[in-house]
């Protein structure tokens, strides 16, 4: 059996990972004996230098393997992205299969593609990546190379995506309800229970979640996500109450308040080994 850690969204150039972050993550794999990696999407924004050089820096120490987020797609065309895809790696009784997956805005069915695709280029970030095809013609193609791929494989299967497969995991904010439509869709799930998957992780949402399981697959989802949304900064007001403000509950006026204060430097550095251990599912395979 392997001891298998998965994270997501770690956005290591908007959260500014430095020699600590990567020293802290290291020595947190090696206390929790793991010995594989697998990030599921959004190392950064692009799958270049940066997410390279940190990736190497990992491999020093354990087998690292990841799957393409639409971050890490910034600036790749669909050949780039498609070595990507459905990599099978391995284990001694169950097979991981990674891909990134997709989203066909039908999270939000009340809205026309074409309102859908107004707010995505207004406000998404996938607006920036030069994908070919419409978002429900990707999603619908990745797919069919799903099926097929999924038909290969007899062995229990832990899946790895960065997109949303069910709609149980929605964000219900009100606010975030348009987005809803560029997370996923739950064709996905309606695929994977007619094979042998037993667990699959995700990310995207920036939402961590219980472990949950629907229909015999179990979901998890304990995305990193950017530093204002991390517990540690909700946190840090609690030890801190003397910074304490109004609007607390905004996450960006909350890390801009805090992010330069020496109090908040060392505590986050106190803390950083246990946020990266609550972004963290492992398992053994």
């Amino acid at each position: 059996m392997t001891r298998v850690a998965f994270m997501s969204d770690l956005h290591i150039d908007s959260n500014d990972f430095g020699k600590d972050e990567v020293k802290t993550l290291l020595t947190l794999m090696e206390q929790k004996k793991i010995q594989h990696l697998h990030i599921a999407g959004d190392i950064a924004n692009g799958y270049e230098k940066r997410s390279q050089e940190f990736l190497a820096q990992l491999q020093c120490q354990l087998p690292v393997t990841f799957s393409l987020g639409n971050h890490d797609m910034l600036g790749l065309s669909e050949e780039a992205i498609k070595p990507f895809e459905f990599q099978k790696i391995s284990f001694s009784k169950h097979t991981l299969l990674a891909f990134s997956g997709w989203y066909d805005y039908s999270f939000v069915p009340s809205i026309s593609h074409q309102k859908h695709l107004q707010t995505k280029n207004l406000f998404w970030f996938d607006r920036r990546l030069k994908r070919t095809g419409s978002d429900p013609e990707i999603t619908k193609k990745l797919l069919q190379e799903l099926e097929q791929e999924l038909q290969k494989i007899k062995q229990p299967l832990v899946i790895a995506m960065h997109f949303v497969p069910h709609s149980q995991f929605l964000l219900r904010h009100p606010y975030f309800e348009r987005f809803n439509a560029f997370l996923g869709s739950q064709d996905f799930h309606e695929l994977f229970r007619q094979f042998p998957v037993r667990e699959v992780i995700f990310g995207h949402s920036h939402h961590r979640i219980p472990a949950t399981t629907i229909d015999t697959i179990t979901y998890h989802a304990r995305p990193l996500g950017y530093i204002r949304e991390w517990d540690l900064c909700k946190q840090f007001f609690d030890v801190f109450p003397e910074f304490d403000f109004p609007k607390r509950y905004d996450p960006y006026k909350r890390y801009r308040k805090i992010k330069n204060l020496p109090e908040f430097q060392a505590y986050k550095k106190k803390q950083l080994a246990h946020e990266f251990s609550q972004a963290m599912t492992i398992l053994e395979l």
